[in-house]
């Protein structure tokens, strides 16, 4: 009797702790979901080789040089660090929602002017939109998911920017036969593929940026994680910074170099035919998506700084047996080592800057960092074009595959930086 008189007492039903962890685990995945919807056109940056060539085709309006035809994709290129410099900044200051949405809009309606151009005496549209608006979305929409997903895992930074980056790789290996769809149907004016995919992303990118939100605090964020840690300006004056810039800059120039050249060198060096070789691209982009989770869940075993290693020496070391291979049996595996290590380095470094500099202000240190993602996509595929104009493409494997083994031991030179003192914070 007193124990069903005591369980009938409001008072004395005990308090049922599991829900809200259920809830904030919903959340989690709700919004896990939506960065990587959000991130799928993003990834589409890297499709720009197709609509390039359908704009040089001379049976086109535009029939454009190859220099003239690779101006929009530099522009671009040169305007993300900015973004992810502002986005960056502005993560620290307001939600992410409302930068999200704004990013999404910019990128696709960049697409959406674009899309507009007619012919060749329209092309300054195609730079305009697609290089300097795009361009400039790209960046500001690049920095919010892997900072943001970070702060909903605090315990597993790295593996959630894992997450977050390969939707942007997903957003790579989907975009290529679509973009390559639409410029086949638009022959004529193949402009107009960007006018259909600036619809279609303005969609995607809008509906996922609605669904991102800041986590509890108080739930989900350890005390270390709540710290402010580093700002901006103090990070730049440690050697830490410029260390990390460097590892990222030399882990991304190994990649998007080998990358840039694949089609090419495969079938030079193994007699792949064009037809093949466009499909090896295509593979290769499904394992630079892979090894960001897969690389963001072994640094969470292995270290951060032991990953890296793991990263340059495997990427470096896969470059230079791919200088002495004559087989596509095994040119396709070593390409793929190459590309799970260059797409793992964008899941691990921005749980680096996290875990070196505080949450707090991540977003805005990792989004300077990207100058090294800026000065590889420019500086790493020049070199190894050139190198390979000279002396071949196993020459140009050899040399890059030596610079990324020589640079495996930045991250041994690399250690957390002393803690700041109370009211430098």
């Amino acid at each position: 009797m007193l124990r069903s008189a005591t369980l009938l007492h409001p008072l004395a039903v005990p308090p049922t702790t599991p829900r809200p962890r259920r809830r904030i685990g919903r959340r989690r995945g709700l919004v896990a979901a939506a960065v990587v919807l959000n991130q799928l056109a993003y990834g589409s940056v890297y499709s720009w080789s197709i609509l390039s060539a359908g704009l040089q085709s001379p049976h086109s309006g535009f029939a454009l040089g190859r220099d003239e035809a690779g101006l929009p994709f530099a522009t671009m290129h040169a305007l993300v660090f900015l973004g992810t410099v502002l986005g960056g900044v502005l993560m620290g200051r307001r939600g992410p929602r409302g930068i999200a949405l704004l990013a999404g809009a910019l990128y696709a309606g960049g697409f959406l002017l674009a899309g507009c151009a007619d012919g060749r005496g329209d092309f300054w549209l195609v730079l305009l939109g697609y290089g300097v608006v795009s361009g400039f979305g790209l960046g500001l929409g690049y920095i919010v998911p892997t900072t943001l997903l970070q702060r909903w895992f605090p315990s597993h930074r790295a593996l959630a920017a894992g997450v977050a980056t390969g939707g942007f790789g997903l957003g790579s290996v989907l975009g290529a036969p679509l973009m390559r769809a639409l410029v086949a149907h638009y022959s004529a004016d193949p402009a107009r593929a960007l006018l259909v995919l600036g619809g279609l992303f303005l969609l995607t990118t809008l509906t996922g940026a609605a669904f991102f939100r800041n986590p509890p605090k108080p739930a989900v964020l350890p005390a270390q994680s709540a710290a402010p840690g580093h700002r901006p300006g103090q990070a730049l004056r440690t050697p830490q910074w410029y260390l990390l810039t460097l590892i990222l800059l030399c882990n991304t120039a190994a990649g998007i170099s080998m990358l840039a050249v694949v089609a090419p060198a495969a079938g030079s060096l193994t007699g792949l035919s064009p037809t093949a070789a466009a499909a090896l691209t295509g593979a290769l982009g499904v394992f630079n998506t892979v090894g960001r989770p897969l690389w963001g869940w072994l640094s969470g075993r292995t270290g951060l700084m032991v990953a890296f290693v793991l990263m340059l020496l495997t990427q470096g070391l896969g470059l230079i047996a791919l200088s002495q291979v004559g087989s596509p049996a095994l040119f396709l595996p070593l390409a793929a080592l190459v590309c799970l290590s260059f797409g793992g380095g964008f899941a691990t470094m921005p749980a680096t800057a996290s875990e070196f500099f505080g949450l707090a202000h991540a977003g805005a240190i990792y989004g300077l960092m990207l100058v090294g993602w800026s000065l590889a996509g420019i500086a790493g595929p020049l070199l190894v074009s050139r190198l390979a104009a000279d002396s071949g493409y196993r020459t140009a494997f050899l040399v890059l595959g030596a610079i990324t083994v020589a640079a495996a031991v930045l991250p041994r030179l690399t250690s957390r930086p002393k803690p700041l003192p109370a009211r430098s914070v």
